[in-house]
C-alpha cells in the first residue's frame, strides 16, 4: 500500500492520541502531591548566598531562600499557578502577594493616609523577589511563630510528605491531594495544596478546581481549615472572646440568612445559587469524592456546615487590612480602599481588590459589609 502524506499525518495523530491515553497518568504535574525532582528545587554546585548576610546557602536552593526558590515558578505571572503579579491579577483563592509590595494613599477625613503592606498579608520572606518580614509583628497574633522565619515553607511542605513521609511509615504518594483523585491501593493521596501537617493537626481536608477563583470556580472546603491554622494562631480558634471558628461551629440560622441574602436589601436569594466566593464555608465533609462536586456548585451552606478562619480572610495576601476577603473598615463596599485611583496609581488592573467584580455595578452603590451574608444587619 502507497503512504502517502496525507495518510501519515493521520497514523501520526492517531499514535500521538494512543501515547497520550496510554501514558495519562504518567503526565505528571511538577509536585502532584509529592516530591519532585530534585534539580527543580536544588542546585548541586551553584546556589546563591544570601546577599544580605552572606550566608552560605547550605540547603542547596535555587533561590537564596525557601520562598525565593518557590516564587521562581510561583512568582512568575505569565503562570496560571503564579501567587505573586506585577498588577493584583492573579485572582487565586489565597490571594496575590503583589499587595505586600505597593503602598497607597488616600485622603481620610481630611487627613492623608498611606496604607500599610505588611497588614496585607503573610509576610513571606523571599529575598529575591524583594518581600522581608512583618515590621509591624514580630510574631504571629494569637501565637508565637517568629515573622522572621516566615515563608511558602512554613505552611506548604515542599516536598509533599504526609505525616512525615515513607521514611516514618506512610504510604507513597500517587495523587495530589487538591483535585479529589483516588490513590491506587497500596498509595495515598498527598495534602491539599501540599500543606503541612502540624503535629498532631494533619493538613485541611478540601478540594479545588484549580487557580482562579469565582462563584462557579473555587474550592470545597470539608474540615480542618481552622483548627490547622490555629498552629500559628492558636487564640483566634474555640475562644469566647473572638468569632466563632473551625470544626462544630455550626452556621445554624445563619446559613438562611447566606442563602437568602443576595445584596443590601435583596433577600431574593435560593440555596441552590447563593454561594458568593467572598464568604467561604466548610461543608463538614470528610469524603473528598463528595467534596469535588462543590468546586463548581454555586449552593450555599447547610445549617450544619461551618464558620472558619477562610469564610473572611485569605491565606497569602488581599487588598485590605488584615488580609481580609472584603473592606471591613468601610461603611460602603463601593467606597472601598484601595479604590479605583489608588489601583491605577499601583499599576493594578481594574477591580482588582475584588477580583475584577465591580461592587458597584454588581451589588449597588449602598452595599454594606459582607458580613452580612451571615448577620444580615444592614
Amino acid at each position: 500500500m502507497r503512504i502517502n502524506s496525507h495518510t501519515l499525518v493521520q497514523g501520526v495523530a492517531v499514535l500521538a492520541g494512543l501515547l497520550t491515553l496510554g501514558f495519562a497518568n504518567t503526565a505528571l504535574a511538577f509536585h502532584e502531591g509529592g516530591v519532585a525532582h530534585c534539580d527543580g528545587c536544588h542546585s548541586m554546585h551553584n546556589s546563591p548566598d544570601n546577599p544580605v548576610s552572606g550566608t552560605p546557602n547550605n540547603t542547596l536552593l535555587k533561590g537564596t531562600d525557601a520562598s525565593s526558590t518557590c516564587l521562581n515558578c510561583h512568582g512568575n505571572p505569565s503562570r496560571s499557578y503564579a501567587v505573586l503579579s506585577n498588577n493584583g491579577s492573579k485572582f487565586s483563592p489565597g490571594g496575590d502577594f503583589f499587595w505586600l509590595t505597593t503602598p497607597y494613599t488616600n485622603v481620610v477625613r481630611g487627613t492623608p493616609v498611606t496604607s500599610d503592606p505588611d497588614n496585607m498579608g503573610h509576610n513571606v520572606v523571599a529575598i529575591d523577589f524583594s518581600l522581608t518580614a512583618d515590621g509591624t509583628n514580630t510574631v504571629a497574633p494569637g501565637g508565637g511563630y517568629p515573622a522572621s522565619a516566615l515563608g511558602c515553607n512554613s505552611c506548604h511542605n515542599p516536598h509533599g510528605q504526609v505525616q512525615g513521609g515513607t521514611a516514618a511509615g506512610a504510604l507513597p504518594i500517587s495523587v495530589s491531594g487538591s483535585y479529589g483523585e483516588e490513590p491506587v491501593a497500596g498509595t495515598i493521596a498527598g495534602n491539599y495544596r501540599l500543606l503541612r501537617d502540624i503535629g498532631t493537626t494533619t493538613a485541611p481536608i478540601a478540594v479545588t478546581a484549580g487557580y482562579a477563583e469565582s462563584d462557579a470556580s473555587h474550592p470545597a472546603y470539608g474540615q480542618n481549615m481552622g483548627e490547622w491554622c490555629a498552629g500559628c494562631h492558636g487564640t483566634y480558634i474555640n475562644d469566647n472572646h473572638k468569632h466563632p471558628s473551625g470544626n462544630g461551629e455550626f452556621l445554624n440560622g445563619q446559613a438562611s440568612n447566606y442563602n437568602s441574602y443576595k445584596a443590601t436589601g435583596d433577600f431574593t436569594g435560593a440555596q441552590g445559587t447563593s454561594f458568593l466566593q467572598f464568604v467561604q464555608f466548610e461543608r463538614q465533609e470528610t469524603d473528598k469524592a463528595l467534596l469535588l462536586a462543590g468546586v463548581t456548585s454555586t449552593a450555599g451552606p447547610d445549617s450544619t456546615d461551618n464558620v472558619m478562619c477562610l469564610t473572611c480572610h485569605r491565606a497569602h495576601a488581599s487588598a485590605f487590612n488584615n488580609i481580609t476577603r472584603w473592606d471591613m473598615e468601610r461603611e460602603l463596599l463601593a467606597e472601598s480602599f484601595p479604590n479605583a485611583d489608588n489601583l491605577i496609581a499601583m499599576g493594578a488592573v481594574e477591580n482588582a481588590a475584588y477580583y475584577g467584580r465591580d461592587i458597584a455595578t454588581e451589588f449597588g452603590h449602598y452595599q454594606r459589609s459582607f458580613c452580612n451574608k451571615c448577620h444580615v444587619k444592614d
